[in-house]
């Protein structure tokens, strides 16, 4: 204690206790000195009080990007689960495609984004989530065989989504492993949304590819029929993107850990 006092007061240039044989006695400099030191240490409590209680809030406002399937038919479902722990959060979900999603991540303009493919960077981390299959689609009406080759695929009504979607990304892999061409295909409409496909099918316009996630509901229901194609499995995974070297405020952090565990439930 004598040392820390001595430092002290070579640190401020002046006597703090008069040194009086076996007592000491304070002096008018150390006087003023206590009661502004004791204002300092409440004040140091106070921010570590505060830091605690941040670790714990789990409140504001979550801004998530996504490309179209989670964002449209994955993170809804979580984020409703998700308020109904923590009433004090609000969602923003930017829904684009995964290369706008990952550039978001990427500059700071979202701390969490969840795509359909992931990149080679030294910068991000990207947490395996949520596996999805593409699958042939028709309404449940349309009078067609539970299984079909691809030959027979050229000739139904088809309807294709516009370029760039990650849909026709996919088919386009697909067809070039197995010698088709998207230019084969008996085209009846380009349409650009997953959501004007799936209406379109069941208004019986034509078949088409999409994620099973998506028509989750219409097949449970029958407006939807799967059909399987000879030789043809399309499987694809999304990944929760974020910055390696970003610390995640709390409310962010825990929601990326509810992300996570909620994989095994969506098997």
């Amino acid at each position: 204690m004598s040392e820390q006092i001595k430092t002290l007061e070579k640190k401020l240039g002046c006597r703090l206790f008069d040194r009086l044989g076996r007592t000491i006695k304070p002096t008018r400099k150390a006087e003023i000195l206590y009661p502004k030191a004791q204002s300092i240490l409440e004040d140091i409590k106070n921010v570590e009080d505060e830091l605690l209680l941040e670790d714990q809030n789990v409140s504001g406002e979550l801004t998530i990007g996504a490309s179209t399937i989670p964002g449209a038919y994955i993170l809804p479902h979580i984020a409703t689960d998700f308020k109904a722990r923590h009433p004090e959060i609000s969602f923003e979900i930017r829904i684009a495609d995964s290369g706008e999603v990952i550039d978001a991540v990427l500059n700071h303009d979202l701390l969490i984004g969840i795509v359909g493919a992931k990149i080679i960077s030294n910068n991000l981390n990207f947490h395996p989530f949520v596996e999805d299959e593409l699958v042939l689609a028709a309404a449940g009406e349309r009078k067609i065989p539970a299984g079909i080759s691809l030959s027979q695929l050229v000739e139904l009504p088809f309807l294709l989504r516009e370029n760039g979607s990650g849909t026709r990304k996919s088919m386009e892999e697909f067809g070039f492993k197995n010698g088709l061409e998207i230019g084969q295909l008996n085209t009846v409409a380009v349409l650009g949304s997953n959501a004007a496909i799936k209406e379109a099918i069941k208004e019986n316009l034509g078949v088409s590819i999409l994620s099973r996630i998506s028509i989750r509901d219409e097949l449970a229901c029958g407006k939807v029929q799967e059909i399987e194609i000879e030789g043809m499995t399309l499987k694809r995974s999304f990944y929760v993107a974020t910055l390696k070297k970003r610390s995640l405020p709390n409310p962010y952090r825990v929601f990326l850990e509810t992300l996570l565990k909620s994989r095994s439930n969506m098997k």
